[in-house]
């Protein structure tokens, strides 16, 4: 064997032993993380090759509260075309709604986005840059973009082609409602959108077949928001008059579960 597949192997290995112990790590301290309880997305997505270039992608995203109960669905569909094996362009669309309320306006989001991946031995690394217009606009942001880079293990030969995978993302919104910005007297001092980074994700799951061109994962993510840089660009800003919060972070849990089947033509 070559000293750089020992190397790729020994990187693959350790890969592996640490998001394992993070797994272990991470369910032991579930209670500590999910204080104000742990939510839950259920997706299903389905795609299809046209040729060696060309892809089509669409799905749904059920979101349960720390209840269970159901509270919105998202629709989505994306084109991808391929450069090569390991590079992509893609733009998306996504439909957000709350079908218990009708009445309750639906949220949009068009994204386009590159992908990028490498393979070391058995480990894939994928690096993703994603661009979000989110109409109507959030508070927070009208426009948001993503960063992720994803570690996934090769195939090993377990059960079911069981490979784990973790996620790490980072969030820097962009054209939110402004918010004023003000001194200890509560004067103001500017009004402006709390542009910046904001946002970190980390996802940890295994994935595995259910029959062939069908796959199945199981994973817990964590969302854990921000400040940094200049303290006019904040959220979960105080008022210093009334001592309200305001833009609080957005810090929550959940597992998820989603099934995917690649359509053959």
């Amino acid at each position: 064997m070559s000293f750089s597949k020992e190397i790729e192997n020994l990187i693959t290995t350790t890969f592996i032993v640490v998001l394992l112990s993070s797994f272990f790590i991470i369910f032991f301290s579930l209670s500590v993380f999910s204080q104000g309880g742990i939510k839950s997305w259920a997706g299903h997505s389905y795609s299809v090759d046209f040729n060696k270039h060309w892809r089509l992608r669409a799905g749904q995203l059920y979101f349960f509260n720390e209840q269970m109960n159901f509270t919105s669905v998202q629709n989505n569909a994306r084109i991808e075309y391929r450069f090569k094996r390991n590079f992509s362009l893609g733009v998306g669309y996504t439909h957000s709604s709350d079908p218990a309320d009708p009445d309750q306006p639906a949220k949009h989001r068009i994204e386009p986005r590159a992908r990028h991946r490498v393979k070391m031995g058995k480990l894939r690394v994928t690096n993703q840059l994603r661009a979000e217009w989110h109409f109507p606009s959030r508070s927070k942001y009208e426009y948001r973009l993503r960063y992720s880079m994803r570690l996934h293990a090769g195939d090993f030969g377990l059960p079911l082609g069981l490979s784990p995978y973790m996620t790490h993302e980072l969030h820097y919104y962009l054209n939110g409602r402004p918010l004023n910005y003000r001194d200890g007297k509560g004067d103001i001092i500017v009004r402006q959108s709390p542009n910046g980074l904001h946002a970190h994700r980390i996802r940890m799951g295994v994935r595995f077949k259910v029959f062939r061109r069908a796959n199945m994962s199981l994973s817990f993510m964590r969302q854990t928001e921000f400040n940094i840089g200049s303290e006019f660009r904040r959220i979960n800003v105080t008022d210093p008059r009334d001592g309200d919060i305001l833009r609080d972070f957005s810090n929550f849990s959940v597992l998820s579960f989603n099934f995917s089947y690649r359509i053959k033509t």
